[in-house]
C-alpha cells in the first residue's frame, strides 16, 4: 500500500525560486531537512541545536515535515517556525492533517513497511527540493540527534566529500555509521568499528553506510544519481531507508565517510517496535544526562513551550544534595541532573577533605581502625573519603530515619551504644537495611564492597533467618535491600552526592 498522495506545500518565507547562487565570500547553500514524527520529547532541544548552528541562516533553508504524531509535535514545529522562520533564506512547511496510524502498526514505535516507504518518499521530496532550488548541500538530521557542537555543518562542509556523516555519541556503543555491510544488506562487525566509535583512530573514514545525521553534496560527481524512493531497480536488500540510501551511495560509486575528529553531538538509542513514546522519552532523559558529564549540555530553545517540570522528593520527606562548595561547576551539573529527572533537592554543603587535619580529627571524635587498609588499594584512607564520611554522617544524625542512595560511604560505628558493630569507610555497591530500634533510626546502605569488623551479627538485625541472608564477602546481606523495611519510620530521606 502507498502513501497518501502529498498534501501542497505552504512556503511560510521564499526569498526566490532558486536559492541565491554561491559567490566567492557566501558559504555554500544548505537545505536542513527537518523529518518529525512524535518527537516532542527531543523537539526543543534539537530546535535548540539547529539555532546554534555556527552558520548564515540566510544561506540556510528550512525543509519541514511531521506526520502521524500522537503528541504536540505539530504543534511544537509550527510555534518555532513562526518565531524563526523569518532568519532563514526559505521554509518549507509539510504538514499532515489529522494524526493516523499505519495500517498494521502495532504502536508508535512499529516499524511496517508503509512507514518505511512514507518516510523514504519524504527524504526523497526533500531531496529533489534541494536539488531543484539549487542548494549545494542538504543536512538530513533526525529530530532526536542533538548538534550540541555548533560548528558541526562549517567542518563538514569543510570536508568537501559527497556523504559525510558527524560520529555522534549516545548511551551505548550504538553510532550513526557502519563499518561492515552483508552481501545481503545486513549489518556486518568488523574490527574497525569500537576503535572508530572510541576515536582510537580519528579522522574521517570510508563506511560502507551511514544513517540518522549526514550531509549530501549535491555537486559532487554521482549525487544527482542519488535516491531514496523508489529504489535502484537492481535493489534486494531490506526495505529500509538508510540501507536503501546506502545501495544507492554503492550503486552510484559515490563514497561515503564519517568523521570522528571531533565531538559533534548526540544521539538517542531506538527503543524496540513494542516499546511506547514513554520509553523513548526516558532514553532521552538519559542521554541529556550523558551529555551534561561530557559536554557540551543539550540546550532547548527558548522559543519552544515545554511542559512545565514537577520535580519531587519521589516519596521521601527530603533529597539531600551533598556537594563541595569549592566545586560550583559539579554543583550545577548534579542538581541539573535532578532537574531534568524532577527530582527536588536540598544542597549541603560537604566536608572538604583538604581542611581536614588530625586535630580536626581528634576533636570530631574520629579514627581509623589500627591496620587497616583499603581492599582495593591496599592503602590507608584519604582525606577525602574522610570528609566524604563526615558529609554524611552529619546527615544521618539529623533525622529519625534516613534513606541513602546512589553511592557514599558506610560510618564507623553506625551507633556504638546498639550493635557495637565499627565498620570501615567503603563506597557503596549493594544495598542493605540497618535498624538502630532505641533511637527509631532506619539507615537505608547502598553498600560497595563495604567491610564489617568484627564480623557481621549471625542474623540479620531485623530477625530474619539467617539462612534468608544471601551473605556477601564482609558486607551486609543483599537480601535485606528488597525484603526489610523499617521498625518505626517517622520521617524518610534521600541522599544524593554529587
Amino acid at each position: 500500500m502507498r502513501a497518501a498522495p502529498l498534501r501542497p506545500l505552504l512556503l511560510l518565507l521564499l526569498l526566490g525560486p532558486r536559492l541565491p547562487a554561491t559567490g566567492l565570500a557566501e558559504p555554500p547553500a544548505v537545505v536542513l531537512a527537518v523529518l518529525a514524527r512524535n518527537a516532542a520529547h527531543s523537539l526543543p532541544h534539537y530546535l535548540g541545536a539547529l539555532e546554534r548552528l555556527d552558520y548564515p541562516r540566510a544561506r540556510l533553508t528550512l525543509w519541514c515535515a511531521t506526520d502521524h504524531n500522537v503528541d504536540n509535535t505539530t504543534e511544537m514545529l509550527q510555534e518555532w517556525l513562526a518565531a524563526v522562520g523569518n532568519d532563514y533564506a526559505a521554509v518549507v512547511w509539510r504538514p499532515e492533517g489529522e494524526p493516523r496510524p499505519y495500517p498494521d502498526e502495532e504502536g508508535p514505535k512499529h516499524w511496517t513497511r508503509e512507514r518505511h516507504q512514507f518516510l523514504m518518499e519524504l527524504r526523497q521530496e526533500a531531496l529533489t527540493f534541494a536539488r531543484d532550488a539549487g542548494a549545494d548541500y542538504i543536512l538530513f538530521a533526525d529530530t532526536d540527534n542533538i548538534l550540541t557542537n555548533n560548528q558541526t555543518l562549517r567542518l563538514l562542509v569543510e570536508q568537501g566529500l559527497p556523504v559525510v556523516a558527524p560520529m555522534l555519541d549516545s548511551q551505548t556503543y550504538y553510532s550513526n555509521f557502519w563499518c561492515g555491510i552483508t552481501p545481503q544488506g545486513y549489518y556486518r562487525r568488523t574490527a574497525e568499528y569500537f576503535p572508530t566509535k572510541n576515536r582510537q583512530r580519528r579522522g574521517c573514514f570510508r563506511v560502507p553506510m551511514v544513517h540518522s545525521t549526514f550531509l549530501v553534496s549535491l555537486r559532487a560527481e554521482g549525487a544527482a544519481q542519488l535516491a531514496f524512493h523508489p529504489p535502484h531497480p537492481n535493489y534486494t536488500w531490506p526495505f529500509d531507508d538508510i540501507i536503501v540510501f546506502a545501495f544507492s551511495c554503492q550503486a552510484a560509486g559515490v563514497p561515503v565517510h564519517v568523521c570522528n575528529e571531533h565531538r559533534y553531538g548526540y544521539m538517542n538509542v531506538p527503543v524496540k517496535s513494542h516499546q511506547q513514546l514513554e520509553d523513548e522519552r526516558v532514553n532521552f532523559v538519559h542521554l541529556i544526562l550523558e551529555a551534561l558529564v561530557d559536554g557540551p549540555p543539550m540546550w532547548a530553545s527558548a522559543h519552544v513551550s515545554r511542559p512545565p517540570k514537577r520535580p519531587t522528593t519521589m516519596g521521601f520527606d527530603e533529597v539531600f544534595v551533598i556537594s563541595l562548595a569549592r566545586r560550583p561547576d559539579r554543583r550545577e551539573r548534579m542538581l541539573s541532573s535532578l532537574w531534568e529527572m524532577e527530582i527536588s533537592g536540598r544542597v549541603v554543603d560537604a566536608v572538604d577533605g583538604r581542611a581536614l587535619n588530625s586535630s580536626v580529627l581528634r576533636s570530631l571524635g574520629v579514627d581509623l581502625l589500627p591496620g587497616y587498609q583499603d581492599p582495593y588499594s591496599g592503602r590507608s584512607l584519604t582525606k577525602g573519603e574522610v570528609g566524604c564520611f563526615l558529609s554524611h554522617h552529619a546527615i544521618w544524625e539529623e533525622p529519625k530515619c534516613v534513606c541513602v542512595s546512589f553511592y557514599s560511604v558506610v560510618p564507623r560505628p553506625l551507633n556504638r551504644r546498639t550493635h557495637d558493630v565499627h565498620f570501615t569507610f567503603a563506597e557503596l555497591i549493594s544495598c542493605s537495611f540497618h535498624t538502630c530500634k532505641s533511637f527509631g533510626k532506619c539507615v537505608f546502605l547502598a553498600m560497595l564492597g563495604a567491610r564489617v569488623s568484627p564480623t557481621p551479627p549471625a542474623r540479620p538485625p531485623l530477625g530474619r533467618k539467617a539462612q534468608e541472608a544471601q551473605w556477601l564477602p564482609g558486607a551486609w546481606p543483599r537480601s535485606w535491600c528488597s525484603r526489610t523495611t523499617c521498625a518505626s519510620r517517622a520521617t524518610s530521606r534521600g541522599v544524593w552526592r554529587g
